[in-house]
């Protein structure tokens, strides 16, 4: 039985903060300053595109919230949310931009939504406090390692992405496994998708407005 916590999807990076450090340096421009880095959360958002999308929301929507209910029906305390709670949260998935509730499903940034209009999610992806979110990289030839490895006998394969030539960059592709977790906030419920580890997928275009060579020009007087 496929765990009801854990869905994997991939989407465009954005937004970045890889290390507890670097979500520490962001927060303190925010409403919410972390004290310290170990009370950092390293971050980052997965814009999906439709499939993706609903790869995530039925994953939701059939088996994670029904699962969140079940426990509250058992009288668990851990992943436990009413009907009457998960019906706001449902809401807060279907508009992301009136939601009074917490969720991963943000609002897409209009700068970032001109740049990849086929995005129909953006999904907030949060790592452990004070802790680094691992990165790797998906290889399909000896090309894409940084040093040839002999042991490696096929490909693709799954290393870490300083052994490869690929980095990670606002609009690559990148996949992640989630693991999803219900709470209540006070009296407000919410759930929110868990990561500890961010694959590169494949490179795209890159976020930032950077402009490539327009070989037929350049020689040009």
């Amino acid at each position: 039985m496929a765990n009801e916590k854990t869905i994997t999807v991939w989407g465009w990076l954005s937004f970045p903060q890889f290390t507890a450090q670097a979500a520490y340096t962001q927060s303190q421009s925010g409403s919410y300053p972390a004290a310290d880095v170990a009370s950092a959360s390293p971050n980052f958002l997965l814009l999906l595109n439709d499939t993706q999308t609903e790869k995530f929301k039925k994953h939701v929507e059939d088996v994670f919230l029904p699962y969140v209910e079940a426990q509250h029906k058992k009288g668990e305390k851990r992943d436990a949310l009413s009907p009457a709670e998960v019906k706001l949260l449902l809401a807060a998935i279907e508009d992301p931009e009136s939601a009074t509730v917490n969720t991963p499903f943000k609002v897409i940034n209009e700068k970032t939504l001109a740049l990849r209009p086929d995005a129909v999610a953006s999904i907030k992806c949060i790592g452990g406090k004070g802790t680094d979110i691992e990165l790797k990289a998906i290889v399909n030839s000896e090309a894409e390692l940084a040093v040839p490895d002999p042991d490696i006998l096929s490909f693709p394969v799954i290393k870490p992405i300083g052994a490869t030539v690929h980095q990670m960059y606002a609009g690559c592709q990148v996949a992640a496994t989630l693991n999803l977790y219900a709470y209540k906030n006070g009296k407000n419920p919410g759930f929110s998708a868990g990561v500890s580890v961010a694959v590169f997928r494949a490179d795209d275009d890159r976020f930032g407005g950077s402009v490539g060579v327009d070989e037929s020009e350049i020689f040009m007087d």
